[in-house]
């Protein structure tokens, strides 16, 4: 299993909503079919194709919980 692959299943099982980095999350997402496009000053802004939209603060430390579950939510429909 690959480290993306372990992150994706982390988030998506709900077993730790406070220990995902930005880098990581961008990883997942880009994975998952997400671009970026842009995104103004600490915040990063993905897109899919579907029309779904997910912002990211880029702060450098771990993801805040509420945004690890906007993922899951995004990621679970």
């Amino acid at each position: 299993m690959s480290k993306s692959e372990k992150t994706l299943a982390k988030i998506l099982s709900g077993q730790s909503d406070n220990n995902i980095s930005f880098q990581e999350a961008v990883y997942v997402l880009k994975r998952e079919g997400f671009i970026l496009d842009g995104g103004k000053g600490s915040h990063q802004i993905f897109r899919h194709s579907d029309g779904r939209k997910m912002v990211l603060p880029c702060h450098g430390s771990d993801l805040k919980s509420v945004y690890i579950r906007q993922i899951r939510n995004l990621l679970n429909p």
